[in-house]
């Protein structure tokens, strides 16, 4: 929890999801697994990969492996990091 200046005191539901974008960061830091990212947020791993397909996912990357109909995602770790925290830690100074 010392890595998140206390500006405004958040819950620590909050913290603690920070914490989890953190050791999830840490243990993927190049690209982050879809089906972690799901649980990460939540979600159904094959409504995820259809946000990707679809375009309404604006940290994932799909692409058509084969001619055959196979596909293939990924989730660049920096770009879902800044999407999650909205860039906080570039804009005010937030992080440590």
């Amino acid at each position: 929890m010392s890595s998140i200046k206390n500006l405004l005191n958040p819950p620590i539901e909050i913290v603690q999801g920070i914490e989890k974008l953190n050791a999830l960061e840490k243990e993927h830091p190049v690209y982050i697994p879809l089906p972690k990212v799901a649980a990460f947020l939540g979600a159904n791993a094959e409504g995820l990969r259809n946000s990707i397909e679809k375009g309404q996912c604006p940290f994932g990357i799909g692409w058509k492996k084969s001619n055959y109909g196979n596909k293939a995602f990924k989730i660049p770790t920096v770009t879902f990091y800044l999407w999650y925290t909205q860039a906080a830690c570039f804009r005010q100074n937030y992080c440590d």
